[in-house]
This record gives C-alpha cells, structure tokens and sequence, in this order.
C-alpha cells in the first residue's frame, strides 16, 4: 500500500513539473496581413514562441484543429507540421534558447484565428 501512495506521490510531483513547463512558455499569434484572392479573403499570421524560462527549450508541440485552414500545402513556414496536424520545431530550429523565441507564419483562407493550444514542452 506504501508503494502505491509512494508511486501516486511521484506521479503528482512529475504532473505539477509539467505543467510549470508551461507556464514558462506562451504563444502569440499576430494577424500580419489580409487580402483578397480568388474573391476569398485569406490572412496571413505570425505566431512568436516565447520561452520565458532561464532553460533552453528541447521541443514543443502546439496541438491544432479544423480552424487551422491552410490557403494550400505551401502556406505554413519555420514550423513543421504532423500528420495529426500538431505543430513541432522544424529540424534546423531544434531548440528555444533561454529567454528567448521563436517566430512561424502561415496563410490561412478567411481571417478567423485558429485554435492553437501549447500541447507540451521539454527542457
């Protein structure tokens, strides 16, 4: 029984580290510009990642939905995209230096801002 609270006790340690992890990193997405197209409106975004933390930051995923609506396969940049449609660190920006960040851009169809929610993070 003591091992089983011992274990729990780990666990709930390791939950709050976590999520202190996030707390030390934000986004924010910035509407660069928006125009017309084809009769369509499309918007580019900036997203700025910041690390608030003295670390560096290993990696990051940034989870999506539908309302990340690509103009076209092409319109997302400095950021790679997974098959699941989570965002990571592209390969040649593998780390976030301590107190600092990281900026992606993508073009959207339409101006609504999409969902975009700091899934994890490593240090």
């Amino acid at each position: 029984m003591k091992s089983i609270q011992l274990i729990c006790a780990v666990l709930f340690c390791f939950a709050i580290a976590s999520a202190s992890h996030i707390r030390d990193c934000s986004i924010e997405p910035k509407q660069v510009s928006s125009w017309m197209e084809n009769n369509h409106v499309v918007t580019q975004y900036s997203v700025t990642i910041y690390n608030h933390s003295n670390k560096v930051l290993k990696s990051i995923n940034i989870s999506t939905d539908s309302t990340l609506c690509l103009k076209d396969s092409t319109s997302i940049w400095n950021i790679e995209r997974l098959s699941n449609g989570d965002l990571v660190l592209p390969v040649g920006q593998p780390t976030i230096a301590a107190k600092s960040s990281y900026t992606f851009y993508f073009i959207l169809k339409g101006s609504a801002l999409p969902n975009l929610h700091i899934k994890s993070v490593s240090y």
